[in-house]
Formats: C-alpha cells, sequence, structure tokens
C-alpha cells in the first residue's frame, strides 16, 4: 500500500515547492467523492477546481479515454483527425462562435485570446492600438501574458516586468469602464464571473455596458469562462444569461472532465485574425482531449445538468445564507462571504472532516462541486461546515426537480408495465441521441465501468444475443452468454438458486425465457436489475426498438399503428407502449386471437377496417414460441392475414412496414413488401441495440 510519509517525502524532494498542500495521499475517485490511502473517504465539493465536471472518474470519461487511447492518442496539429473538427463544431453549436482554436489550458487559450487582441489592435492603426482593459481581483492564468491580464499584483511582483498594455478598472464600476475606453483599446477581457476574485458576478448593466463600448470602438469583447463556463451557472456559458454575443470565448477546466484541454473561440471579425504561423499548440486539440470533451459535452446535455446546476444550486445558496453567509455567483459556482476573516481556517477544520472545500482568501470561501451534486450530499457539505462553524444545521428547501437523467431510476424491466411513459420517452430519447452519435467517427459512449451481464437465454436467438452483447460491449461492460444447457433453470437447479448466485458475480441480467413466471421468479430472488430480452408474454425491448422507428420515420407525430396477425408477445408489448405514448393502435386478426383489452386499443378482423388511416402496418410469423402444436390449424386461420402488395394499398401513402424477425417469407408476408421500399425491418433490427443499450444504460442509473 502507498504510504503518505514516503510519498510527501518524494514530493517535497523532487517537485518545485510551488504548492501548499492538503496532507492527505489521495488514491481513488468517483462521483463526488475521493478517498486517500488510508481508506477515508471524502466528500469533494471542490471538483478539481471546477474541473471535474461530472465527478470523478464519470463512466463517460473513462470510456472515452479508454477507447481513444485504443485508437490514436497524438498526431499534432500537421494532421487531420476527426475528434479536433468534431469538437470544434459541437462547441461553436452550443456557444454561437464561428471558429475554435484548441491549447492545453485555460492559462494558454487566454494567451490565444490576448494575441488575437493584439493583432487586432496593430490592424486597426499602425502605431497599435494594443490596450486591452482588464479587471482588478480578475485571473486569467498564470502564464507571463496571462498574469499580466489578471488584476492581482500579488501574482505580478516576482516577474515583472510583466507584458506592457493592459489597464484595470473596479469591477461593477461603469463610470471607470466608459472612461478608461478610448481608440487604443483593442479589446476589454472579462470573467463574468470572477473566481479567484471571490465568486463576483459581474452585473448585466457592466457587460452590456462593455459591449456597447466594444462596438464603438471597434475593440473586441473578450470573455473568459474558464471557471464559469461549461454548464457551471446553469447554462452553457455565463453570457448567454445577459443575451451577450462575445467576440473571443475562453474555455478549459470542465471542458476536459479532467483532460487537460483549453480553447479559444472566436466569432465574427474576431474568427480570421490569426493566420498560418501566427499561433500554434503541440499538444493542443489532440484526439484524446477532443474525445473525452466530447463525451462531456454529450453528458451535460444529456443527462440535463444544466437544469441540474440550477437547481442544486439553489439549494446550496439558501443552506449557505441560511448559516449567515453573503453568497454570490450562479448555479453551481457559488461564493460564501464571511464577515470574520475565518474562510481559510474553516478549509482546514473542513478537510479534517473529510470534506473539501476551498477559500479565495480570508473571508471567502467558494463551491464548485461536479455537476452530478445531489441534496443528499449538499446536506453533509453545508452539515460538515455547521459543525466545524459550531451552528446548527441549516434546514435546506426542496427546489421542484426538472433534470430527468436520474430522476427516474429503473430497476426489472420485466414488462413495459415496468415503465413510465417518461421512462420510455427517456429510454426512446437516449437510444436516438446513441444512434445518432454512432454515426460520428469516433463514437462517443458511455461506459458500464467494467460492469458484467449475465445473459440467461433458454431460447436461442441471433437478434437479442447480438444487439445486447454489442451494446454491452460498446458499454464498456462484459456479457457471459448462458443458454439452456449452461443453467438448466427450473429443472436441473432452482431459479431460487439461480438468481441469487448470479447477483452476486454480476451487476444485471438479461433474460430470454420461454415463460413470464419464471421470469417474475427469477426477478423476485435476485439482487440485481432483471431486463426481459422475450418471453411469451411480452417483449418490451422490441417493442422500444419498434417505437424508436416509427419516430425516425413520422418524428413525434401519433400516427395509427396496425398490427396484422396474431395478438402475441410482441403485439401485446407495442400496443401498450403506444398507447401509453398516445398513438392509435389496432389489431387486426381473427377473432379468436386477440389480446385482452388495454385502453386506446382497437381491434377487429376487418383488414380494410384496421389499415384505413394506418401509417405503420406491422406483423410477426403466426406460429411461435409455445404455439409449435397448433401449426396447422394457425398456417390456416391467418391465411387471410398476408401482408401483401393489396393490403398495404389498404393503409395510408406513406405507410411504413415493420417485422421483428425472423419472418417466414411467403406465409405472413410476401417478398415484395418486406423487401420492399416501404419496409423499414433492417432499421428496426439496427435500433434494437440502441433501444437495449439505452435501456441498459438507464437500469443501471448511468
Amino acid at each position: 500500500m502507498l504510504k503518505y510519509d514516503n510519498i510527501k517525502s518524494t514530493d517535497d524532494k523532487h517537485l518545485m515547492r510551488t504548492y501548499s498542500r492538503l496532507p492527505a495521499l489521495f488514491v481513488q475517485g468517483a462521483g463526488c467523492s475521493l478517498w486517500d490511502n488510508r481508506g477515508n473517504e471524502y466528500l469533494d465539493m471542490l471538483a478539481g477546481i471546477a474541473v471535474c465536471a461530472l465527478g470523478h472518474c464519470h463512466p463517460a470519461v473513462v470510456a472515452a479515454i479508454t477507447r481513444q487511447a485504443q485508437q490514436l492518442i497524438h498526431t499534432s496539429n500537421i494532421l487531420l483527425t476527426a475528434p479536433q473538427a468534431q469538437l470544434a463544431a459541437r462547441l461553436c453549436q452550443i456557444s454561437g462562435m464561428d471558429r475554435v482554436f484548441f491549447s492545453g489550458c485555460g492559462a494558454t487559450a487566454n494567451e490565444c485570446a490576448i494575441k488575437i487582441a493584439k493583432k487586432h489592435g496593430n490592424t486597426k492603426r499602425p502605431d497599435g492600438d494594443y490596450e486591452i482593459i482588464a479587471l482588478h481581483r480578475s485571473f486569467h492564468g498564470r502564464t507571463l501574458g496571462a498574469i499580466s491580464a489578471t488584476g492581482q499584483r500579488k501574482y505580478q511582483r516576482p516577474f515583472e516586468p510583466i507584458v506592457p498594455g493592459f489597464v484595470h478598472i473596479e469591477a461593477n464600476n461603469v463610470e471607470e469602464l466608459r472612461d478608461a475606453f478610448s481608440h487604443k483599446v483593442a479589446a476589454i477581457l472579462l470573467e463574468p464571473i470572477m473566481g479567484e476574485g471571490g465568486v463576483l458576478e459581474l452585473t448585466e448593466e457592466f457587460l452590456l455596458e462593455a459591449q456597447s463600448l466594444c462596438q464603438k470602438h471597434d475593440a473586441l469583447l473578450m470573455l473568459d469562462e474558464v471557471q464559469c463556463g461549461m454548464g457551471r451557472t446553469g447554462k452553457w456559458f455565463a453570457f448567454q444569461h445577459y443575451g451577450l454575443k462575445p467576440d473571443v470565448l475562453v474555455l478549459a477546466k470542465a471542458l476536459g472532465g479532467g483532460v487537460p484541454i483549453g480553447a479559444t473561440l472566436a466569432a465574427g471579425k474576431a474568427a480570421d485574425i490569426l493566420e498560418p504561423g501566427d499561433h500554434g499548440s503541440t499538444f493542443g486539440g489532440n484526439p484524446l482531449a477532443c474525445s473525452t470533451a466530447l463525451a462531456v459535452i454529450d453528458t451535460i446535455e444529456h443527462q440535463d445538468l444544466l437544469d441540474r446546476a440550477t437547481d442544486m444550486g439553489a439549494i446550496l445558496s439558501a443552506g449557505l445564507a441560511a448559516m449567515g453567509f453573503e453568497v454570490s455567483g450562479k448555479g453551481l459556482m457559488i461564493g460564501a462571504k464571511h464577515s470574520e476573516p475565518i474562510a481559510k481556517d474553516l478549509v482546514k477544520k473542513c478537510f479534517e472532516n473529510k470534506l473539501i472545500i476551498n477559500a479565495t482568501d480570508e473571508h471567502y470561501l467558494r463551491f464548485v462541486p461536479p455537476l452530478i451534486v445531489n441534496e443528499v450530499q449538499i446536506a453533509q457539505a453545508l452539515g460538515t461546515l455547521a459543525t466545524v462553524m459550531g451552528i446548527p444545521a441549516p434546514v435546506l428547501p426542496t427546489v421542484g426537480v426538472r433534470w430527468t437523467a436520474t430522476a427516474h431510476t429503473l430497476h426489472d424491466v420485466l414488462s413495459i408495465d415496468d415503465l413510465s411513459k417518461a421512462q420510455i420517452e427517456e429510454v426512446l430519447d437516449m437510444a436516438a441521441f446513441s444512434k445518432d452519435r454512432r454515426k460520428k467517427s469516433p463514437a462517443i459512449i458511455t461506459a458500464v465501468e467494467n460492469r458484467t451481464v449475465a445473459m440467461v437465454f433458454e431460447k436461442q436467438s441471433l437478434r437479442t444475443r447480438v444487439s445486447f452483447e454489442s451494446a454491452i460491449r460498446e458499454l464498456g461492460g462484459q456479457a457471459i452468454h448462458l443458454g439452456k444447457g449452461d443453467i438448466a433453470m427450473g429443472s436441473r437447479e432452482p431459479i431460487k438458486d439461480v438468481a441469487q448466485n448470479l447477483s452476486r458475480w454480476c451487476n444485471l441480467i438479461v433474460a430470454r425465457l420461454y415463460w413470464q413466471k419464471h421470469l417474475v421468479e427469477l426477478a423476485q430472488y435476485a439482487d440485481v436489475p432483471v431486463i426481459n430480452a422475450l418471453t411469451e408474454w411480452e417483449h418490451p425491448c422490441q417493442a422500444l426498438a419498434d417505437m424508436q422507428t416509427i419516430q425516425e420515420s413520422f418524428g413525434q407525430d401519433k400516427v395509427k399503428i396496425t398490427y396484422v396477425g396474431d395478438g402475441n408477445n410482441v403485439a401485446r408489448s407495442l400496443a401498450k407502449l403506444a398507447t401509453r405514448l398516445g398513438y392509435p393502435f389496432t389489431i387486426c386478426g381473427p377473432e379468436n386471437f386477440r389480446l385482452e383489452p388495454i385502453e386506446g386499443l382497437a381491434q377487429t378482423s376487418d383488414l380494410e377496417e384496421g389499415l384505413d388511416g394506418a401509417s405503420v402496418v406491422y406483423t410477426d410469423v403466426w406460429v411461435s414460441m409455445g404455439d409449435e402444436h397448433e401449426q396447422d390449424h394457425r398456417l390456416k386461420v391467418f391465411e387471410p392475414y398476408q401482408v401483401n402488395g393489396k393490403v398495404m394499398d389498404l393503409a395510408s401513402k406513406d405507410a411504413i412496414f415493420l417485422h421483428c424477425l425472423p419472418a417466414r417469407r411467403g406465409f405472413e408476408v410476401t417478398d415484395e413488401v418486406i423487401d420492399g421500399p416501404q419496409s423499414k425491418v433492417v432499421d428496426q433490427a439496427e435500433n434494437r441495440f440502441h433501444a437495449q443499450k439505452a435501456l441498459i444504460q438507464k437500469v443501471l442509473g448511468l
């Protein structure tokens, strides 16, 4: 085991003495927690100084790093790679900017911005209108140009002479701002929320006046959102709260989720100022960092972490205010000012009580926790802070939960009935998102953290097995296929024993069984979630893939779906799902082969009636599992319900054809239909992968 004393002495001996470290050796992290070498767990409300926006070792970050490291890590910027171009496009999309330059950190990203401003100023007049206005108490990094822009003399004195041309004014002083502007000003560099300055928020009046003056004097409005950007304030970028449009935007920290990366975004005239040879970066925009940043953006967006930052920030702010602090900031970038100079002492005492927070000076505490922080962790943090202050813990308010990524935790999915309407919509949304991202190379994935999934298959299958195993592998997990001969569940050993043993070895069970009652028993005794991959009663995964296919064809239009033939397990699951979402659903088949009544379901024996106005025509095999003894009778009864060209003509002109496969061509469907232009059966098969992948993510709470 690593020993603190050994590592501390090595650190003291061989590293330059630029940091004062807190007394612990950290060896592991997950979510909002860090562990030291002695096994002590710390609640981290600092997130690597606003870097680990998704928490420590988030599955999406780990998976992106792992996958990209196996493909391509570095090439230099002489060569073209996909992740850099894709990340640039994504950043421009969410910011409204035009072009991006990638660097290694926030300071070097600010250096790029300063060079853009200097060149712009020198272009304005040959004499050089190169002044850059910045703010007292600001912080822009520790490179020579960045500390020259930084409005704190303590960082500048040891390294004078600093870079000339910077003019510093007081934050939020509109008159001083106006006085500072002239034709000599090339740009103004502002942090919308000043992190090192005590989480001081610039006023809307000050920011809008800065924008107006820049336009008047042909200067660039440059916003440093290294700390306040990437969702921390409840929007992608703090400037979006005010309706601003910067000329230059600087990002870093949370963009890489822990992997070093900086980005300088520019719009309009600023986007084309730098030319070949003007600037460069050896490591900037390397495939590893850009792939990770793409995963961070995808996760923030898809898990609704912008809304979550607002909601959790409101709780944290209210709690701090109730404890007597003067609170500032937005979202989950919060400053807490105490009237007494005790902030740094509080940080030390909190650390002794396994809470990590930060002080920017003797009066200001800074809270920049991961965006995934929850109410329980906020209460724990404030409780610890209250304890070291010797005051009662605050009573925290509740907020209306708007973020949905973790609002509907799933467990067993044995039937469509186990999914609420909101959960169905979440799974379908995630499936569509997965499919879209997978088309782009390299695919952005969310890991199952090397979790093991037991695939218990009494009944063999091509599509179910391959689509599930592929989804599990792409999520970073391991699938173990257990066929009938491997388990002989219910005969060689009781279902109860199988369930309890698999629960100790695996994190999830995917079961494709003959009988629903056996699936229910398996779930009853299993301590891990169980997903129904098919029984004689339901096929929920197929229904989710079917609905994804329908929505790809018709968007959110609630088109009529007609299922022709046997009211079997597939029909039942799809009928439940479709009616839950508000789709008109009709089963058209023999009277003795219909489903039990379902609210919103119509059933008829008349093909013309059933197919009138239908945009989706669906059929399945007439003789399926458990029905083999009725084969001759079924083939005769269902013969009039074969889906052929004439039957498709009874539906709407834009109708699509669906079949879950395998198909018995010439029986329930003809070649002209299943191979025709209206057929979407291959899309259905592809969507099994995406629907099941999304369902696994929801069930495991990822």
